[in-house]
């Protein structure tokens, strides 16, 4: 659609040539105390997670606050914040489009699953139908979840994390049965003391090295129940099974953070309940045989759900993919006794009727190291590590934009918080470049501060950044999320173009959106260098479902002139009948008769 390029402009902020005082490079030691927001550090909070599925095994959406109630070690703790995370396999980086911006809504590290078999449980030849359902099982990972196999009590981790599922399935064709054809009782408490030693072991080794849930699907033919091997009046036997052992697997997967999926092949649940109590006389001491108790006792004190093991579709390993696929993360205040790392009990409930809750009996949370603040950060500190800090949700993007004397780039940041009526007290933007050296950096005034979207820009030079934003709220919450941008401008005939940038129209201009809702149109805006008053511009602004697809939607730009050889462009783009998802929005533009270079930008429609 051809455009002529107008001597004046009449309605758009120059938002792209932002020039905040304080924009500046790396913060150096001692930087922090002299930030302008008022509040420095957040306070010490401390994070839950949970599932929340509805009658039919899927995320229960948009819980809030008020409906939860948590109490940990006996106290009930005031719930400060609550967010739906998504993991990979459901989040927007599965659509293909580039992402509309950066959140700590949304896990970019995927799942993390342990897949434990308990190889001393089933006898050789019946190893087949485990190959068939891991089959399944990898089939509907996603690219980004991490899957490790162990086998117990002996093997050890045969495959450590890894997004490379192919290895599993190549490592369980080494895997085989070792039970005995006719397991006694008493070999099978000894076999069930052993697996739970190992089992102990293995949760303990995960303790305090992830922010998100650890999914176990431990596979067992069957376990004993607690159970003596001699008569009271006498010393334990050599294959006493103590209660306390299966305490110990339940505090250390509360300390791990570890869901619990107790898998059981179908056929080996044929041993008959046989529950036998001892009497005065001290015979029949030795309890029941039935390889189910055992498995009901784990399932009891991990919290965990007792499946059977099936290779279709909708089957065990299906099931725990669909449940696995979100969970909540809840934010209460830490209390001195908190830190000390010992394990306490948990507790999780919610109002909303139908809500069927996967949560854990126990909990425990790292002891912070010398000097450690980890769970009161000052934004400066959160810049500094690759922890992910969710309390505070959080939006963010970046642009790049020449200079007014367009030359010289520089990368433009928006940040809001997911949730309405937030307020920020301090918030610190900064590019990391592909080394991770902090390159730049800008600090958000008092003033800035006031608005529910924060806009900065910093000085780069051309190049692949990181932009990692870190703020605190005024109740104190932190947050940070990371965005990944190419900071370049691009080339178009006479004409230097900036990025794409969406937003709407308002009484003082063009102000950007990152997300958008019941909008009847969205504005897209760009600014381009060169050129001279009356050159004939070929420019239009399509919307489609995909990155090369037919456009829904076509709008021409309007471009006016910003003055000193600078333009601005805008064209509304209907988006009102599109349904909730993620669109790409192409900016067509270029001198008439010339090739036209296309410039892109994500849009995501959300459906409240």
């Amino acid at each position: 659609m051809p455009s002529t390029i107008l001597p004046s402009l009449a309605c758009c902020a120059l938002l792209l040539t932002l020039n905040p005082s304080n924009a500046g490079h790396a913060p150096k030691d001692g930087e922090g105390e002299q930030q302008p927001a008022p509040q420095e550090r957040g306070a010490s909070l401390l994070t839950v997670d949970f599932a929340a599925l509805g009658r039919e095994g899927g995320p229960v959406p948009g819980l809030a606050a008020e409906e939860v109630s948590i109490r940990v070690g006996g106290r009930t703790r005031a719930v400060r914040s609550l967010q739906l995370i998504e993991t990979a396999a459901s989040g927007p980086s599965e659509t293909g489009l580039p992402l509309p911006f950066g959140t700590n809504n949304i896990t970019e590290t995927g799942r993390t699953l342990a897949l434990i078999v308990d190889d001393d449980s089933f006898v050789t030849g019946r190893e087949a139908p485990l190959r068939e359902a891991v089959d399944v099982l990898v089939r509907r990972l996603s690219p980004r979840d991490r899957l490790s196999l162990i086998t117990m009590p002996y093997g050890g981790v045969k495959v450590p994390f890894t997004t490379d599922h192919s290895r599993i399935r190549t490592a369980l064709l080494n895997i085989s049965g070792n039970a005995a054809q006719d397991e006694t009782g008493s070999q099978l408490a000894c076999r069930t003391r052993r697996t739970l030693e190992s089992l102990s072991g293995y949760l303990d080794s995960q303790h305090g090295i992830r922010e998100t849930p650890l999914t176990v699907m431990f596979i067992t033919g069957g376990l004993a129940a607690p159970r003596r091997d001699a008569p009271i009046s006498m010393a334990p036997g050599m294959c006493e099974l103590r209660q306390d052992l299966y305490k110990e697997v339940g505090e250390a997967a509360g300390a791990a953070r570890a869901n619990f999926y107790v898998i059981q092949p179908g056929d080996n649940m044929a041993k008959p309940a046989i529950q036998q109590t001892e009497n005065i006389g001290g015979s029949n001491y030795r309890g029941s045989d039935n390889p189910i108790e055992g498995i009901e006792h784990l399932v009891g004190v991990t919290g965990g759900m007792m499946l059977p093991l099936t290779n279709n579709a909708d089957g065990a390993l299906g099931r725990v993919i669909r449940e696995s696929a979100s969970y909540y993360l809840a934010t209460i205040d830490a209390d001195r006794a908190d830190l000390s790392g010992r394990v306490q009990q948990l507790e999780v409930k919610v109002s909303r009727p139908g809500v069927q809750l996967r949560t854990r009996p126990h909990i425990a949370f790292p002891q912070p190291g010398p000097g450690s603040r980890t769970t009161n950060p000052s934004t400066r500190e959160m810049l500094s590590v690759a922890t992910v800090f969710r309390d505070l949700p959080l939006r963010t993007t970046g642009y790049a934009a020449l200079e007014a004397d367009g030359k010289s780039l520089r990368v433009v940041t928006l940040t809001e918080p997911v949730d309405d009526g937030v307020r920020f007290a301090s918030l610190v933007a900064a590019l990391f470049d592909r080394e991770g050296k902090l390159v730049s950096h800008w600090t958000a005034t008092r003033d800035e501060l006031q608005q529910s979207l924060v806009i900065g820009a910093m000085p780069a030079a051309p190049g692949a950044y990181r932009l990692r934003v870190a703020a605190i709220d005024t109740a104190g919450r932190s947050g940070t999320a990371d965005y990944d941008l190419e900071a370049e401008v691009v080339q178009t005939g006479p004409l230097t173009v900036s990025s794409l940038v969406l937003g709407l129209l308002r009484e003082r201009g063009f102000m950007p959106k990152l997300q958008f809702s019941t909008e009847p149109a969205a504005i897209g805006y760009l600014e381009m260098y060169g050129g001279s008053p009356g050159t004939k511009i070929a420019s239009a602004l399509e919307i489609a479902a995909t990155l090369n697809g037919p456009p829904l939607a076509v709008a021409p730009f309007a471009i006016e002139s910003a003055g000193g050889g600078r333009y601005i462009a805008t064209a509304a783009i209907p988006i009102g009948a599109l349904p909730p998802g993620e669109y790409i929005v192409r900016a067509l533009i270029g001198v008439e008769g010339q090739a036209l270079t296309r410039v892109i930008r994500t849009l995501k429609k959300d459906g409240r």
